[in-house]
């Protein structure tokens, strides 16, 4: 009797099912609808992008030029700030200053043409009342007492300042310091001046600006010294006596010029030196005067 053996290698024959079962398609088919077999369905993902494992989407870097340029623009008005900072209040006095002259043009111009023949006929106006101005400058100015005190007046720049003479020394550095230690009370003697009774030049320095935590009161005595015109009064007391001088010359030049500092031997001179720019230490701004007469 011979035996026929059925081998499978992992196939499975279909179960038979009843005519009442229904399949899983049928099932899926008849029961279901269609809105919810697309609910029920899964989403396709669509499968990943192949990209370069090296692309990490950096942004292009600017030019070298533009960080250049905005390192230095940043600079700059850092230092803009910080120099108008520490000189405040020189600053302060050119603005005023400024703003008084561009007052008094505007002021001076409409008194003119208030009181000019040919605009007053035009408006019909046949009499005009003059007022008398009186300024307490004018008073002051025609008085014959002169200070107790040694002082410079300038009227340009409505300066009124004592003049400090300090001890000279062969050490140009204590000179340096004794220098800088006078013209905390005004507008200091140089040690090589001359005096206004001898011929000469009498050369007086002071500051344009200085550091705004010094304890002296002329820390910007000369500060509107470049609004000097030629032509102007500098006034000396000195010793009981006013000597007036006619400003002629000005110049700029470097710290390490010493011809300013020469003393003539046929005339009496004036020299007056302060720093520019305003805030800086750079260049000294030089105006030269002659006597015209004493008082």
């Amino acid at each position: 009797m011979t035996h026929q053996l059925k081998i499978s290698f992992g196939t499975k024959e279909p179960e038979q099912r009843s005519e009442t079962q229904l399949s899983f398609s049928d099932y899926w088919e008849h029961v279901h609808s269609p809105d919810e077999r697309e609910i029920l369905t899964e989403p396709t993902i669509a499968p990943p992008e192949k990209t370069s494992p090296f692309n990490f989407k950096l942004r292009r870097r600017r030019p070298l030029w533009k960080d250049v340029a905005a390192f230095g623009a940043t600079s700059l008005v850092l230092w803009g700030v910080s120099h108008v900072a520490l000189n405040f209040s020189a600053f302060a006095e050119i603005t005023e200053y400024k703003a008084k002259t561009l007052t008094a043009s505007v002021v001076e111009l409409f008194e003119e043409e208030k009181e000019n023949p040919l605009v007053l006929e035009a408006k019909g106006v046949t009499r005009v009342k003059k007022t008398k101005k009186t300024h307490v400058a004018e008073v002051f100015a025609s008085w014959d007492v002169h200070p107790s005190d040694n002082r410079l007046v300038i009227p340009r720049i409505e300066k009124n300042v004592p003049l400090v003479t300090v001890p000279t020394h062969r050490n140009w550095k204590q000179l340096e310091t004794n220098i800088q230690k006078g013209l905390q009370g005004g507008v200091v003697i140089h040690p090589v001046s001359h005096s206004p009774e001898s011929m000469g030049n009498f050369f007086l320095t002071g500051h344009s600006s200085y550091y705004a935590w010094d304890k002296g009161r002329y820390k910007d005595v000369f500060a509107l010294l470049h609004e000097v015109q030629e032509g102007d009064i500098a006034e000396v007391y000195w010793n009981g006596k006013k000597y007036v001088y006619e400003l002629t010359q000005t110049k700029v030049i470097p710290p390490t010029e010493t011809s300013v500092l020469k003393q003539p031997n046929d005339r009496r001179i004036i020299t007056l030196m302060t720093c520019t720019p305003v805030g800086t230490n750079k260049n000294r701004l030089i105006w030269t005067g002659n006597l015209i007469r004493i008082e």
